[in-house]
């Protein structure tokens, strides 16, 4: 028994630190923030996330970006369940049933350069500086930090190179101002929206991943403009 994150941008069902006893059976390449790193597979075995049984046919073991153990979006696609996520009581719970009320977005397609990658996105209007793009985003709750693709928008600042300034809209949800970290791995999406983004638009989020695609539902405020912890808060774009 241990802890995992759940991660909406993780293309797997499940990743361990460690393989636990388990048997390696291969290795496979996987796309990282340091670009393709090569994983373990582990041998299939049983488990429970929060009292929910699946049988994994396997498992990725050591990838060089979180030490930790992981429940990526094919769990929730294979088992059928919502994922309900909570930044006040910090909990993640997992259940059949979608609350009423709330506003439900569809998942947009992946984009272009992820075909296979079937998760959260959603299509969002950044601007900076004057400059404005729509974007599609992923709904990443596997990170506290949002980042996005370096060279989208012209840099504005020498003293932060690897750092921008931007606000994030999106209709249903509002606009969050935030200041990213930039990134430059061919082959991710273009903006990453993590917890620090998704807990100032609301503090209720369920996922529910479908065959194909899937929606998330969430509870929306508009009139939030305190500074979070993150440096990223709710307002009126000026």
């Amino acid at each position: 028994m241990g802890e995992a994150i759940i991660d909406t941008g993780g293309g797997y069902e499940l990743m361990l630190r460690d393989s636990f006893g388990l048997g390696i059976v291969g290795e496979v390449e996987v796309l990282a923030f340091g670009g393709l790193e090569t994983v373990f597979l582990t041998e299939g075995f049983r488990f429970h996330v929060d009292g929910w049984p699946s049988d994994a046919a396997t498992a990725i073991v050591g990838l060089s970006v979180c030490d930790c153990n992981g429940v990526g979006f094919e769990f929730f696609r294979k088992t059928g369940a919502v994922l309900g996520v909570d930044f006040v009581t910090l909990t993640a719970v997992i259940s059949l049933t979608l609350p009423s009320g709330g506003v439900t977005l569809p998942f947009e397609r992946p984009p272009p350069t992820l075909p296979a990658f079937d998760s959260a996105f959603i299509d969002v209007d950044v601007f900076t500086g004057g400059e404005h793009l729509t974007v599609r985003g992923l709904l990443d709750t596997g990170t506290n930090s949002s980042v996005m693709r370096r060279g989208l928008f012209a840099p504005i600042s020498s003293l932060q190179p690897n750092r921008i300034n931007i606000f994030v809209e999106h209709p249903a949800l509002g606009t969050v101002a935030a200041n990213v970290m930039l990134f430059d791995t061919a082959g991710l999406p273009d903006i990453i929206l993590g917890t620090d983004i998704m807990r100032a638009w609301s503090d209720r989020w369920y996922f529910q991943f479908i065959e194909e695609g899937g929606t998330v539902t969430t509870f929306p405020r508009y009139d939030i403009d305190d500074d979070v912890d993150s440096g990223v808060a709710t307002q009126d774009r000026k």
